[in-house]
């Protein structure tokens, strides 16, 4: 009741005050501007389903009407009094809002930048000439990361005709979590239940670098938008906005992309790209292609990890080499082989390299010692006129052009003694060893929510054969500098398929830890892990059993369209409630991948589970 009131009153009141300010005192214009997307966009309204909106940003201070969270009528009329009796208070904090209401209003003639002091600093610091989207790669090390990030660089000159290390200085706008230093799993269960705080921060480009580059080995890839200046001060003006409040951090839905993504929609109307995403997750790179695909982009920036130069630039070393630029890092300089100067180049490029990949903290925090042995690795170099050619043999994957992330499949289970079945499976996220690997990390396995169906043909039955909540791997080869652990992790249901218990259905949660080794520069490799694995059902006598031993994982993925995975294992059992491990169980599997198209992938795959029990099945997987 008092809100219909309200709503019915204010219009009413204000033309009285202003009779000629607004759309001609065109009341149904007003209320028709409330519910378009400029206005909706700016406010960050989303449709709730009943019907109404709320907006999705969640500090008080962004509204300036008492329920403007939940009513964009509101929240517009209160935003018209205040922006037409000039109040600066209120100009100064809705830049945004009052350059587009500007374009309706006829008495709004004020310039923000020119009345708001701190508004125009920070307009200046930025200097935005262009926008830039940059996708920094999967990181499995990290939990708020494993699928991604992106983020924004505010440019102060278009890219083109730009050496792109000029732009180390201009400002990067990230929007992400406010951290507690809570450990991975609490901040995974915090994640998920949207109890973190999360805002829009902007700081040099510099630090970015620093820490996807070289801190964390990720590959950065920047698409810069074909966006005009008036779209590009917008998303200036609506940044100064945002800062005035925060939003719930949600790790799957109103994650870092996500409200990028709104930003730039606030910015242009015209686009939506939120409309071409899933409803229930944002993965990073999905955005990424939601606004390629929605938008000209006048250049593409790649900035490779420093370990993705290291890599590139030892191909070619000798074990000699590899030594040397190793014991330059440690500070022992002893380059006066008889070898050439461009081999020496290549060394203590390398050895820069190494040196800020192993330091990176400490170069982040401008640590003087640090920055002291630096600076005498540079100095070695700089005495070798030759300039660096850090190109690469083959030219990196766009990650866009990487297979989409959701993927189905469907397979023949080749017919046993009483089996004719067939498995349907799908995957919300993200890639396996197997699929395609152009644009995806080399060495690693990352699936949320996998799920396999069984339909047995001669019982009728359709049953649940897996269901993979989560499953993470990490096989990042030894290399001469470094020396990584492979792992293993997996937690979800399974259906058993040995002889301790057919078909049993069972909570299963699975850990490794090993080493891995892959010839130089080879995508195939060879992992010996030590696997720990434990099965939760009532079938069991003790309600579950734990299976410990070796177990061997060799990829051969040497071909484009053509991969193979073997995993062969021997594990001895126990039953909870005897803790003896007797009786082992051997177990192997094969998959073989042909990748047809980018979307598309034949699989043939065989597996024996003990001696009672092998499965062979062929089938396709469809990646949409």
């Amino acid at each position: 009741m008092s809100c219909r009131y309200r709503a019915g009153l204010i219009p009413a009141l204000f033309f009285l005050v202003f009779p000629f300010s607004v759309f001609s005192a065109n009341l149904q214009t007003i209320k028709q501007l409330s519910e378009s997307k400029e206005w909706l966009r700016l406010v960050h309204y989303k449709k709730t389903i009943l019907g109404g909106y709320k907006s999705e940003a969640d500090g008080t201070d962004f509204f300036i009407s008492s329920d403007g969270k939940s009513n964009p009528l509101n929240e517009l009329e209160q935003t018209l009094v205040k922006f037409t009796k000039r109040d600066l208070k209120y100009i100064c904090q809705f830049p945004a809002r009052y350059m587009v209401l500007k374009k309706y209003v006829l008495d709004l003639t004020l310039d923000p930048l020119l009345e708001c002091q701190k508004f125009r600093e920070f307009s200046e610091k930025l200097s935005a000439r262009s926008i830039t989207l940059f996708f920094s790669s999967y990181y499995i090390d990290s939990p708020a990361s494993i699928f991604g990030h992106t983020f924004l660089r505010m440019n102060k000159q278009s890219s083109k005709n730009n050496d792109p290390e000029e732009r180390i200085l201009d400002y990067a706008i990230n929007y992400s979590a406010i951290m507690d230093g809570s450990d991975v799993f609490t901040y995974a269960i915090k994640g998920l239940m949207g109890i973190y705080q999360a805002k829009f921060f902007a700081q040099a480009f510099y630090y970015k670098v620093r820490e996807y580059n070289d801190f964390e080995s990720r590959d950065l890839w920047g698409y810069e938008l074909e966006f005009s200046q008036e779209k590009v001060d917008l998303v200036v003006a609506h940044l100064w906005e945002l800062g005035h409040t925060y939003f719930d951090y949600k790790f799957f839905t109103e994650n870092c992309s996500y409200h990028i993504l709104s930003l730039l929609e606030a910015a242009d109307p015209g686009l939506n790209l939120k409309d071409k995403l899933p409803a229930n997750y944002i993965i990073p790179i999905d955005t990424v292609r939601s606004v390629v695909g929605s938008l000209p982009i006048r250049s593409i920036e790649y900035r490779p990890s420093l370990e993705t130069k290291i890599k590139s630039n030892s191909k070619k070393f000798s074990s000699k080499d590899k030594k040397m630029v190793k014991d330059a890092v440690s500070g022992k300089l002893e380059m006066n082989d008889n070898a050439s100067d461009d081999i020496k180049k290549d060394r203590l490029d390398t050895a820069v390299d190494l040196f800020d990949l192993q330091n990176s903290s400490k170069l982040l925090r401008e640590d003087p010692e640090t920055l002291k042995a630096r600076f005498k690795l540079v100095s070695e170099r700089a005495s070798i006129p030759i300039s660096s050619s850090r190109g690469f043999n083959k030219k990196p994957f766009n990650p866009i052009e990487s297979h989409k992330s959701s993927r189905l499949g469907l397979t023949y289970v080749i017919p046993s003694e009483n089996s004719n079945s067939f498995n349907l499976s799908h995957r919300f996220a993200l890639h396996d060893l197997l699929d395609p690997l152009a644009g995806q990390p080399s060495f690693s396995q990352i699936e949320f929510l996998h799920t396999k169906l069984n339909y047995n043909q001669n019982s009728k039955e359709l049953k649940i054969h897996q269901v993979d909540f989560f499953t993470l791997s990490s096989f990042s080869p030894y290399e001469f500098y470094k020396k990584p652990i492979s792992w293993t992790a997996r937690l979800g249901l399974r259906s058993i398929q040995d002889r301790a218990c057919l078909d049993c259905m069972a909570g299963h949660v699975e850990l490794g830890g090993g080493a891995s080794v892959a010839p130089q520069g080879s995508l195939s490799f060879i992992s010996l892990l030590s696997k720990l694995e434990l099965d939760y059902t009532g079938a069991f006598a003790g309600s579950g059993r734990a299976l410990v031993g070796p177990e061997v994982w060799a990829r051969l993925a040497e071909w484009e369209s053509l991969s193979m995975l073997l995993k062969s294992g021997y594990k001895w059992g126990t039953q909870f409630d005897q803790l003896k491990f007797g009786q082992g169980l051997f177990t192997q599997a094969i998959e073989l991948r042909y990748h047809a198209t980018k979307s598309s992938s034949l699989s043939l795959k065989g597996e024996i589970f003990d001696e009672q029990r092998q499965s062979l099945e062929v089938g396709l997987l469809h990646f949409f």
